[in-house]
């Protein structure tokens, strides 16, 4: 996804130094661990139907972090199937597995 911005930078940086590209290094690592962490609002736009994200809900004045997906414009509770009121959703993420070393 980033790979064009990548290359256009290296492009015009051809003769920075070792600190340059550490620091350039450190600053894309951080891009993406933010960009994989990141929440998106509702108002904002929708994961894609039948995937799971989690969710920030409200309902009744108390705040929850459930599993869910949308399924025909609806949010959904996993693995339960209950639908959850769309206005109770605030906010969704991805879903990151952590990496699991060989033997776990």
């Amino acid at each position: 996804m980033f790979e064009k911005e990548a290359e256009e930078w290296v492009k015009n940086n051809l003769h920075s130094t070792e600190e340059d590209y550490i620091k350039a290094f450190k600053d894309g690592a951080e891009f993406g661990y933010n960009k994989a962490n990141e929440w998106h609002y509702v108002k904002d736009g929708n994961p894609e139907e039948l995937h799971d994200v989690l969710c920030f809900v409200i309902h009744n004045e108390h705040r929850y972090f459930l599993q869910g997906y949308l399924r025909d414009e609806r949010w959904v509770l996993s693995p339960l199937g209950t639908y959850l009121n769309n206005d109770d959703v605030i906010a969704w993420k991805e879903i990151v597995l952590p990496e699991l070393k060989e033997g776990e």
